[in-house]
């Protein structure tokens, strides 16, 4: 009881998995008895790998299997078989031993020096037609763990292949969480870092998660491999166009795993040594999501400081950035959200500044106005904006005149579409300070 107890806590990723029944799977496994004497594969070898049964159950003691080479050779050699019950036991013991001290990774390391073939026994068995979820994602644990730690096992080649055989579904049966663990391996070390970011089907895999609706065991490890990536500079700017702030800001909206919460403040870190990042925290609001993290009932009470600590960070970027600055980026960015700088105290305080660059963000806005691509959020809150405009500036009537746009923005009043009723009443709105002498 306490054995399963301590797998639960041992595999414990909060929330979207039955955590007991995983652990009876992983029990189940390892308590089946492999004859290796009745295996074709392994009968020139049972003597050997009969070394590692003594203390499988609980993976206490990893003595009886590292150092011997010719453990590892049989284990590779079984691979090939069709002996699945016993192929399962030896993955989800690499799997534990693994996990628990990555000093196990020796013997594959010193299998690689003896020229003892590690990739395509692994590879092939993989890619065995009607293999289960369970033996697919562990064989596929199993060798990314290996390349990660043990880079000279595979070449760039193997690993790409590797890669492109998991993501096809056609090829191979790895379950998404499979997918996942198997990416954020080979991300762990430096190594192919830039090799799995630039492989085919990659960065869709990590960012097709859904932080309101995904299990936490995913968006754990989508936020981990943002994570390893966040440290390479050019990724980082290729993320920051998969719109990975805005990932960020949903994960901490919906996702109250401590272990998860923990590693996107973590990624937050990272991205705040990035200017174009941190021009993208402030402006997507990220400081709301992290204020609010602090009134929520944490185990760990160094999760609060951490969370007050990034506050604060996050808190300096937007002090020192200009609230007309903010919105001239959100303007280029072509979408308009409801915000502070959309506010009547905003353009009480900035109308002014709108003469700069020949009112060169009046016209943008005109532009969003026109555009026939422009979404519905973003024409309400552009009908909006010129409102404050003609009704702040001196020459605001004046100016939007010669802008053009009051035909469109009558248009917008009488918009069909159910789903422009807000851009309707701010169209109104719009059009009214337009027409009137002076709006009260």
């Amino acid at each position: 009881m306490a054995e399963a107890a301590s797998l639960i806590e041992k595999y414990r990723v909060d929330g979207g998995v039955d955590l007991s029944k995983a652990a009876e799977i992983h029990n189940n496994i390892l308590s089946f008895k492999p004859e290796w004497e009745s295996y074709e594969a392994t009968k020139s070898s049972a003597h050997i790998l009969k070394l590692i049964e003594a203390d499988a159950p609980a993976i206490k003691n990893k003595s009886m299997i590292q150092g011997h080479i010719q453990v590892l050779q049989a284990c590779m050699a079984l691979m090939g078989s069709r002996e699945d019950k016993p192929i399962q036991w030896l993955l989800t013991l690499f799997y534990d031993m693994l996990r628990e001290d990555s000093s196990g990774y020796a013997i594959f390391e010193d299998a690689t020096k003896q020229r003892i073939e590690i990739y395509k026994p692994l590879l092939s068995l993989l890619q065995r037609p009607g293999l289960e979820n369970y033996t697919s994602d562990k064989v596929a644990w199993l060798l990314s763990a290996v390349m990660s730690h043990v880079p000279h096992v595979a070449t760039e080649a193997s690993v790409k292949e590797f890669l492109g055989e998991i993501l096809d579904s056609s090829k191979t049966n790895c379950s998404e969480l499979g997918q996942l663990e198997a990416i954020t391996n080979l991300l762990k070390g430096d190594v192919y870092r830039k090799l799995v970011w630039s492989s085919a089907g990659i960065p869709d895999r990590i960012f097709r998660i859904q932080p309101k609706s995904s299990p936490s065991p995913h968006l754990y490890k989508c936020i981990f491999a943002i994570w390893a990536l966040s440290f390479d500079p050019q990724i980082t700017s290729e993320m920051k166009e998969m719109y990975v702030i805005k990932k960020l800001k949903e994960t901490l909206m919906y996702s109250r795993v401590e272990k998860v919460v923990r590693l996107c403040l973590t990624v937050l870190k990272n991205f705040l040594g990035h200017k174009s990042m941190c021009e993208d925290i402030v402006e997507e609001g990220i400081l709301e999501a992290v204020q609010q993290l602090e009134f929520e009932k944490w185990r760990d009470a160094e999760l609060y400081d951490d969370i007050k600590e990034m506050a604060i960070q996050i808190g300096s970027e937007v002090s020192e950035m200009s609230n007309y600055e903010r919105y001239e980026r959100e303007l280029q960015t072509g979408k308009l959200q409801w915000g502070f700088i959309h506010s009547s105290k905003f353009w009480a305080e900035n109308v002014m500044k709108f003469e700069s660059n020949d009112f060169r963000a009046l016209k943008m806005l005109a532009s969003l106005l026109q555009s026939p691509s422009t979404d519905a959020t973003t024409l309400a809150v552009a009908c909006h904006d010129l409102g404050e405009f003609v009704t702040l500036h001196p020459l605001g009537k004046k100016k939007v005149a010669q802008l053009q746009v009051k035909e469109k923005v009558m248009q917008l009043m009488a918009a069909q579409d159910p789903n422009f009723r807000e851009v309707r009443r701010e169209a109104l709105l719009c059009c009214q300070k337009i027409m009137l002498n002076k709006w009260q």
